[in-house]
């Protein structure tokens, strides 16, 4: 039975009949009375109980367990769900769902702050709105971003403790946005030393931050593939002193290949739309025909795109001069980026046969565009390119290459080449980010610090109908989100508890169903009890498990491994009837599900390719070779600088850390990358230790938790004008399950 859920919930007289209820199924909720016995309700069944459903009166026997208590109609629109007298899904989901249509898209959950993202614009956000919170108590204000980012400023101030905000949700969910609206409250509310950090130069820094970070996915139409913390350290007059951001996690390997539906990075579809006059001559794109095929680049063909890319290139050059970034350095980027574009129209051709094959570029013509470009030769490209390393590798190092200086392979020439590409854009998000930081960090000695976490939402391509599976990419940011799940169960629920044993203060746990992410997290990451053991015992002792990330990084070692071995190891250590509500087997080819968020969101996988992804290509490294070697001073100057300065780490892993002051203090993050430079070529190690060092962070200061809500699955990608969407109040505008998987 699933009734169609009443939106208006309940009459003002229902409760002379009975008690007020909400009935729980499979779509949703609905409002209905538990009736009397008075009411004709005789010899029901055990476990059973006689209702009336609000909104057409019919009446029906249900398990008492798909039964929840309803709250009075004033509470319908509660700032804090925490004041409901009957906290349970359905009250809390329809106390939601009320204050959406009433465009209150802000809730309260405890310290928490729930934020709906209403996917259209709103008048919420504002510098006059900014003034009603500022210098304002927790107790006096409503709930709103703004709200929280006060409440982190007033205890930063009071305690000289680092705060922290942290942007938790799905892909599309609106994180990005909040974290935005967060940062520009407090650059306006706090102020900043001799104009440091103004409203201008915020907007300026996600304007290149999108621009370098962000792409249309099939689950967003702008998402954000980087994980960003945005670091201000004040003084102690409370103002903001110095600033920094800082980049880790970003999926490069979107810059090295082109996904079908999805595009590469916007900054190089908007400079290659965007780029006139003398600017495009001296980056050589005056005769190059857009529509023609590219290896790394897909640009619209729709003239609409092409002119809202070019309008956004101009908005990304202003960004530069607002921040009064070296134009010669700015112009220095332009070229790596439209090398990566002539390096993708050259691609590669095997010529000859045998012994005297050798790889080229197909269309060498693009290739000298490319090596003008970077002020090299086309010896000096080819070699890069389709040479396995430019300098000597460290011996213990494993590598997927042979050690042949040419494979005369073609595939493995085009992965080198794609390894070259995600060098170069790594070295080019660095310096962006290094070029920033040095335009807002000062020497100033500050107090304490408010640091601004977003990340990638959780990926589950199959909501939106995308049946391939999910990627290893979306394997990294989903291990992220849960990982600061199991901060938030940690920092809310399981330290007060604690507080509350140790100070001798009684607590009612009944009815208490407390999920936890620590299975699913040790699933993913458990590091090895002892040495690698490659073996395929079905009894594999519990000491000797290790989690998918490690299992593929010693898979990746083997020589005749492959996917389907690493599937085979994962299932062996995993396969057992305990580990079946977190790991199962699909019916795909190279398929598994993990089940996320506390068995909510079950993601099919697509294992195919993880094995060589897992790997950093060696020729990832030619990049800073090249840039560092380059004839143009411009180009050799910003990449050496940038190198010494520490703006890239592993080849981009992490971007900016020589900024913040507060991560100074905090070293997690730098410590936890020394002691992954034994593993250095292992992309999968690198998230582990670079998330280890984040959440150590994190753990260190006063969390702030946002969680942004989706309403629909389309919700990152659906284009609303002018608030339409919510003159409604149909209940359609809510997905009640989605909404549901979330809040659970």
């Amino acid at each position: 039975m699933e009734p169609k859920s009443h939106e208006n919930g309940f009459n003002d007289d229902d409760s002379n009949r009975g008690e007020k209820v909400w009935l729980v199924h499979r779509g949703g909720f609905c409002a209905a009375i538990k009736l009397n016995q008075s009411n004709g309700a005789v010899n029901i069944e055990p476990g059973k109980v006689l209702i009336e459903l609000e909104h057409n009166g019919e009446q029906m026997y249900v398990d008492d367990d798909d039964i929840e208590k309803a709250n009075v109609g004033e509470l319908d629109l509660s700032e804090d769900i925490c004041h409901l007298k009957h906290l349970n899904e359905a009250s809390v989901l329809h106390c939601i769902r009320q204050r959406y249509a009433s465009n209150l898209i802000h809730t309260r959950a405890g310290p928490t702050l729930i934020v709906v993202n209403p996917m259209a614009p709103l008048s919420l956000y504002s510098e006059k709105v900014v003034s009603m919170f500022k210098g304002c108590k927790t107790e006096d204000m409503p709930p709103h971003v703004y709200s929280l980012a006060q409440t982190a400023y007033r205890a930063m101030l009071e305690t000289r403790r680092d705060q922290s905000l942290i942007f938790m949700g799905r892909s599309g969910s609106g994180k990005t946005a909040s974290f935005k609206h967060a940062l520009y409250y407090l650059t306006l509310a706090a102020g900043s030393t001799n104009r440091l950090l103004t409203a201008e130069k915020v907007n300026a820094i996600n304007t290149i931050l999108e621009a370098f970070g962000n792409t249309k996915t099939v689950m967003n139409s702008n998402a954000t593939r980087f994980t960003q913390i945005f670091s201000l350290d004040f003084d102690h007059s409370g103002q903001i002193a110095s600033a920094s951001v800082q980049i880790m996690l970003m999926e490069k390997s979107r810059a090295g290949r082109r996904t079908n539906n999805e595009s590469t990075f916007h900054v190089i579809t908007r400079l290659l739309a965007g780029a006139e006059g003398h600017l495009q001559k001296e980056l050589q794109l005056d005769n190059v025909n857009l529509d023609e095929n590219n290896l790394f680049v897909y640009i619209s063909s729709k003239l609409d795109d092409r002119q809202k890319a070019s309008a956004d290139f101009s908005r990304l050059a202003q960004a530069f001069y607002t921040l009064n970034v070296d134009q010669k350095s700015v112009k220095a980027i332009w070229s790596v980026l439209a090398v990566i574009y002539h390096l993708g129209l050259a691609s590669a051709t095997k010529v000859g046969s045998g012994s005297t094959a050798r790889i080229q570029f197909a269309h060498p013509s693009a290739a000298r565009r490319a090596a003008s470009l970077l002020g090299v030769s086309m010896e000096e490209l080819l070699a890069a390119a389709f040479t396995t390393s430019l300098t000597n590798s460290n011996p213990g190092t494993p590598t997927r290459s042979p050690p042949d200086s040419l494979d005369n392979t073609l595939n493995a020439a085009f992965d080198s080449l794609e390894g070259l590409v995600i060098g170069l854009y790594s070295e080019a998000v660095a310096a962006a980010v290094s070029l920033i930081n040095k335009a807002i960090s000062t020497s100033i000695h500050t107090i304490a610090s408010i640091l601004l976490v977003d990340t990638p939402g959780f990926q589950n391509p199959a909501s939106c109908g995308q049946q391939a599976g999910a990627t290893l990419s979306d394997l990294k940011h989903n291990y992220l989100q849960e990982r600061l799940q199991l901060l938030f169960h940690h920092m809310t629920l399981v330290m007060p508890r604690e507080r509350y044993a140790q100070e001798m203060v009684e607590i009612d746990m009944e009815g208490f169903n407390e999920s936890y992410p620590g299975p699913l997290v040790s699933l993913i990451d458990r590091s090895p009890q002892s040495h690698v053991v490659r073996t395929s015992q079905r009894d594999l002792r519990e000491a000797d498990r290790r989690g998918l990330l490690w299992l593929l990084d010693e898979e990746s070692i083997y020589p005749n491994a492959n996917d389907d071995s690493f599937l085979e190891r994962l299932f062996t250590h995993y396969g057992d009837r305990e580990s079946q509500s977190l790991l199962r087997k699909a019916p795909g080819n190279r398929q598994f599900v993990l089940q996320h968020l506390q068995g909510t969101n079950p993601v099919l996988y697509s294992a195919i390719g993880w094995l060589k992804n897992s790997r950093e290509h060696p020729a990832v490294k030619n990049a800073i070779t090249l840039l560092q070697d380059s004839s143009k001073e411009e180009i050799s100057s910003l990449f050496i600088g940038n190198l010494a300065r520490g703006g890239t780490i592993f080849c981009g892993s992490i971007a900016g850390m020589e900024g913040t002051q507060s991560l100074r203090r905090v070293s997690s993050i730098r410590r936890s990358f020394t002691s992954a430079g034994v593993k250095r070529n292992s992309v999968m190690l690198q998230v582990k230790f670079t998330v280890d060092g984040l959440i150590d962070t994190l753990r260190r200061t006063g969390t702030h938790f946002v969680h942004c809500y989706l309403l629909q699955h389309n919700g990152g990608t659906a284009t609303i004008a002018n608030g339409k969407l919510l003159q409604h109040t149909s209940e359609d505008i809510v997905n009640v399950p989605l909404l549901r998987s979330q809040v659970g």
